[in-house]
C-alpha cells in the first residue's frame, strides 16, 4: 500500500484593534486573511470605534486540531494575559494562568490527554532498601553504563540483565543478572520484584513488560509505545493514522514485491524489526539495487532532498509534564549510516524549529507513556518538516547532554522514573560531540590512539565505552566539545576524527 502525508501550516494570530482590543483567529494564509481584515471583509467583528490596526502576534502551528484549540485557548485569556504574550513576558503569563506553555512557550501543553494511569504497587510490596526504590534496566551496553553513572547521584538501587557478564554496563550496577533480554521468563523474571523497569534498545520481550505492567511494576516506556516503535511498520502506520508528517513509504512484504514499485525509487528499504546502529537499511537507487533488497516484512521510504537532520530529546513524566532539549542538527556517515558528529543547538530559523518541536510533541503526545523520547526529523529544502523515526530511551543524539545542559538525558530519566520533578534543559554552553568507532581493518583488543594530545583542548571530555573487542564501526565511545562559537565546535570536531583511532593491539 501507498502511503502519504499532506503537509499544512496554520497561523493563530492577534491583531490590535483600535480601542486597544485584541482580536484573536485562526488560517492558513495569514498575509490574505490580515489583508481582509483591513479591507472590510470581517466588519461584522468591528464597530466605528473598535477598527483593526496591527497584526501584533501570531505562532505557527502544523495540525489543525492545536491550532483550533489554541485559538480556542487565547479567545478564553484576559486582555492582560493577552498582552504578556504579545509582549513576550512568559514569566508574567505563567503567574496568570497556572499553565504549561510548550515549544518556548508557544504552544499549549499538549499532554493533558497523556493516560498516566498505571496500577500502584502498596508500599508493602515495595522492594526498599534504606528507602531506596528498586530500577531495573533491560539491556547493559553504553546506554546502560550512563545510565547508571547518573543514578549515582540518586537513593536508588539499580539491577541490569544483559546476556554478557563483561557489557559495560555489568560493574556499575548494584545487582546483575546474566539474561537474554528477548525471553519472556528472563525478562518477567528479572523485573517481578522490582518497582520500575526502563530499556536501553528496542529488541526486548515487550510481551513480559506488559505482565509486569498489570502486575504494578512501573515500565518507562510503556510497553504499548515500545510496540509501536519497535517495529518500523507499525511506527509508519502510526505517524499516518495520527496526521504525523512523514515520508511517503510503502509496505512490502517480500523482496519480490518491490518489482511493483521500480517507479517509486530512489527510496530507503528498511526492516520492520531487528535494524540498530545502521543496519537493516539499505538505499535502493535505482531498479540496479533491488537485489539489495530485504525477503522480509519492510518499509520502502521514498528519499527526501533532505537539507538538515534535527533530532529533538523529550522528557515525559508520569503526569504528563514534559520538557523539550534544544534541537540538534546531526551529520551522519553515509558509509555506515551512524552518527558521525553533531551540533547543539541546531542552527535553523525560529518558524522551522517551531515546527520541529511542535511536530515531536505531537509524536510524544499520541504515544501516551512517560519516558525519554528522542524524535528524529528531516527538514526538506522549502522547510517542510517530516519524522523519521523515534527511539524510546535515551539516544546517541543526547550524549552531549552531560556536560553541556543543566540536566542531561540519563538524569532526566532517573527524575522521571523516581518521581522527582523535571530538571533543566537549558544549554551550559553549545556543543559537538563525535563518535569513536571502530576503525577499518581492524579487530581485537581496543587500543585508542590520539587521546593524550585531544584532551589538551579546552572543554573536550571523553566517554569511553568500556568495550574490550573493537571491530569496524562499531561504537567504542564518544567525545564531547563545548564552546561558544560553532565554528570552533566544527574545527575541533574535524580535529578529533583526524586525531583520535580505535584500532587494535
Amino acid at each position: 500500500m501507498f502511503y502519504t502525508t499532506p503537509q499544512t501550516l496554520y497561523y493563530v494570530y492577534i491583531i490590535l484593534c483600535s480601542d486597544d482590543s485584541y482580536y484573536i483567529g485562526l488560517t492558513d494564509d495569514l498575509i490574505r486573511r490580515f489583508d481582509d481584515h483591513l479591507h472590510g471583509k470581517f466588519e461584522t467583528c468591528y464597530t466605528f470605534k473598535r477598527r483593526p490596526l496591527i497584526l501584533q502576534y501570531y505562532e505557527t502551528i502544523p495540525f489543525l486540531k492545536d491550532a483550533v484549540e489554541r485559538e480556542k485557548q487565547m479567545k478564553g485569556w484576559s486582555r492582560v494575559k493577552k498582552k504578556a504574550l504579545i509582549e513576550g513576558n512568559f514569566h508574567k503569563l505563567q503567574l496568570l494562568s497556572q499553565c504549561n506553555n510548550l515549544s518556548h512557550h508557544k504552544y499549549k501543553d499538549l499532554e493533558q490527554g497523556l493516560d498516566s494511569a498505571r496500577p500502584q504497587k502498596s508500599s508493602s510490596t515495595l522492594r526498599l532498601r534504606s528507602g531506596q526504590l528498586s530500577v531495573g534496566i533491560l539491556g547493559g551496553g553504553q546506554l546502560g553504563r550512563m545510565l547508571l553513572q547518573a543514578a549515582a547521584d540518586y537513593p536508588v538501587e539499580t539491577f541490569v540483565m544483559e546476556n554478557d557478564e563483561n557489557c559495560p554496563a555489568a560493574h556499575l550496577c548494584h545487582h546483575f543478572t546474566k539474561g537474554d533480554i528477548t525471553n519472556f521468563d528472563d525478562v518477567y523474571n528479572f523485573g517481578k520484584n522490582l518497582d520500575a523497569l526502563t530499556i536501553e534498545i528496542e529488541a526486548v520481550n515487550e510481551d513480559a513488560l506488559e505482565k509486569l505492567e498489570t502486575e504494578g511494576v512501573r515500565i518507562y516506556p510503556k510497553p504499548s509505545a515500545l510496540r509501536t516503535i519497535k517495529n518500523k511498520i507499525l511506527q509508519k502506520q502510526f505517524y499516518k493514522d495520527n496526521e504525523i508528517p512523514t515520508s511517503e513509504f510503502i509496505i512490502t512484504q517480500t523482496k519480490t514485491d518491490l518489482n511493483e514499485h521500480t517507479g517509486f525509487l530512489p527510496a530507503a528499504h528498511k526492516l520492520a524489526t531487528g535494524g540498530y546502529d545502521g543496519r537493516g537499511v539499505e538505499l535502493l537507487k535505482t531498479k540496479d539495487d533491488l537485489n539489495k533488497a530485504f525477503d522480509a516484512p519492510a518499509v520502502l521510504e521514498k528519499l527526501i532532498s533532505i537539507k538538515k537532520e534535527i533530532a529533538v530529546i523529550i522528557a515525559v513524566a508520569d503526569n504528563g509534564e514534559n520538557a523539550l532539549y534544544p534541537s540538534v542538527d546531526m551529520v551522519f556517515d553515509n558509509r555506515l549510516n551512524l552518527l558521525d558528529y553533531q551540533i547543539s543547538p541546531a542552527d535553523i530559523a525560529e518558524k522551522v524549529l517551531w515546527k520541529v518541536e511542535a511536530v515531536a510533541l505531537k509524536v510524544v503526545k499520541e504515544l501516551k507513556s512517560p519516558g525519554i523520547f528522542a524524535v528524529e526529523l528531516f527538514i526538506d529544502m522549502d522547510d517542510n518538516v517530516f519524522v523519521n523515526e523515534t527511539a524510546p530511551r535515551v539516544h546517541n543524539s543526547g550524549h552531549h547532554t552531560i556536560e553541556a545542559n543543566y540536566s542531561s538525558q540519563f538524569d532526566m530519566l532517573w527524575r522521571v522514573m523516581l518521581g522527582y520533578p523535571l530538571g533543566s534543559t537549558e544549554h551550559i554552553l553549545p556543543a559537538a560531540i563525535v563518535n569513536l568507532l571502530g576503525a577499518e581493518g581492524y579487530n581485537g583488543e581496543a587500543l585508542y590512539e590520539g587521546l593524550h594530545e585531544i584532551l589538551q583542548i579546552e572543554n573536550v571530555f571523553v566517554h569511553i565505552y568500556g568495550k574490550k573487542q573493537t571491530k569496524p564501526g562499531r561504537k567504542m565511545g564518544h567525545i564531547t566539545i563545548l564552546s561558544k562559537e560553532k565554528q570552533e565546535l566544527i574545527h575541533q570536531a574535524n580535529r578529533i576524527k583526524q586525531t583520535v583511532r580505535v584500532v587494535s593491539k
